[in-house]
């Protein structure tokens, strides 16, 4: 599996980087946390600053385009980004 750099637009007015990647894997479509993994490792930024906006394999390839925003600091994530319902809803742990 690996991860090439498409584009990165800097964006000054919410204080976060727009990338576009693409993910070569090869079976199923990667997880949010696998993609969030590999994206801190090639930034090197905290995976709790970045967001997986979209996910683009198509149908029988081994590619995937992959939309990310990745925020300068906590507080900035939580002025742009809206919690969605997975999030919101997060499993019980189990005693």
């Amino acid at each position: 599996m690996t991860l090439k750099k498409i584009q990165e637009t800097v964006s000054k007015f919410f204080n976060r980087k727009e990338y576009d990647f693409e993910y070569d894997s090869k079976g199923a479509t990667p997880s949010r946390d696998t993609i969030k993994k590999a994206v801190a490792g090639l930034t090197n930024i905290k995976e709790d600053l970045i967001i997986i906006k979209k996910i683009d394999q198509k149908y029988g390839l081994n590619k995937a385009g992959v939309k990310v925003n990745v925020y300068d600091s906590a507080e900035d994530l939580k002025k742009a980004e809206t919690i969605n319902k997975k999030q919101k809803k997060k499993p019980e742990e189990k005693k």
